[in-house]
């Protein structure tokens, strides 16, 4: 399990048009109901990693720079393997009844049959966190993918009228990703990167075979797989701090600055969940202050 309130976190950072405290009382408005929209979704605001939580919300109000919260998604989905058992078996019963069952009329089918079997599905919950920072003014969302992310700023601008959207660098991150990795270290924000010997690389733009390939724990192979022009896609860092060497804080980033992997402190025993939402928090604003950096580096 991944979250703000877990031992590893995926980061969307995303910048907001305003820079202020959210209102409490405008995300307990428009918290999760049972009601089922247009989509067929069930959807809204919960407490930091609790999807029963609907009104507490106590960890959106225990600080003044940062408020966490979690959108919950319930969505229903019909088993493929049921979809696929029922289309084989309505395309006999057409065929036996002497009608022709071309790739349309397959289709017709497998639509009625997925939207029948969706309707009597189960919802199934998910939760995305989500970190306000009011001194940065953005929104950090606990997930790498856009798809994912997207209903969330829609429900936050929604909610608090403010528009937020996810940053994106402007120049060449794998060639970035490159000079950390054949480099002595990358400063960034008080802290200096160096790579971990962990990364996925593709084929370049300019190739004519389109290939990937992920590597673990090895630098040099890394450093071959880029020889053989290959371009760095995703890159596991290590970031330590140049006034304290033992703070060192793990992830990795994509070309398209979007955080996985992101290592969050070990919550010490006893300690009351307030504390460690607010050092998850901290460690989550750190590396959002590094990834920021990259977004006008050419």
């Amino acid at each position: 399990m991944s979250g703000f309130l877990s031992s590893s976190t995926a980061l969307t950072i995303c910048k907001a048009d305003s820079a202020a405290s959210l209102d409490l009382d405008a995300l307990r408005q428009h918290a999760f109901t049972p009601e089922i929209d247009a989509d067929g979704r069930r959807f809204g605001w919960v407490g930091l990693g609790d999807p029963l939580d609907t009104d507490g919300f106590e960890l959106a109000s225990v600080d003044a720079r940062f408020m966490g919260f979690s959108f919950r998604l319930d969505t229903r989905k019909a088993s493929g393997a049921v979809i696929r058992l029922q289309l084989a078996e309505a395309v006999r019963e057409e065929i036996a009844s002497g009608k022709k069952v071309g790739g349309k009329r397959k289709k017709e089918l497998k639509e009625a049959i997925t939207a029948k079997l969706t309707a009597r599905a189960e919802f199934v919950p998910s939760l995305i966190d989500c970190l306000w920072d009011a001194e940065k003014g953005r929104l950090l969302v606990g997930s790498a993918s856009a798809k994912a992310v997207q209903p969330v700023l829609e429900l936050f601008k929604t909610t608090f009228g403010i528009d937020a959207a996810p940053i994106t660098p402007a120049g060449d991150m794998p060639k970035l990703f490159a000079a950390i990795l054949r480099g002595e270290g990358y400063p960034c924000e008080g802290y200096t990167l160096h790579p971990m010997g962990s990364a996925s690389l593709a084929a370049s733009e300019q190739a004519e075979e389109k290939a990937a390939v992920a590597v673990q724990n090895s630098l040099n192979a890394v450093a071959q797989a880029l020889e053989e022009g290959m371009a760095i896609q995703k890159l596991h860092l290590v970031a330590t701090s140049d006034a304290d060497p033992d703070r060192q804080l793990e992830f990795t980033l994509d070309a398209g600055l979007a955080v996985s992997g992101l290592k969050l402190p070990k919550a010490e025993k006893g300690a009351e969940e307030d504390a460690t939402f607010l050092v998850n928090a901290d460690v989550c604003a750190a590396v959002a202050d590094m990834v920021e950096a990259f977004v006008s580096i050419r």
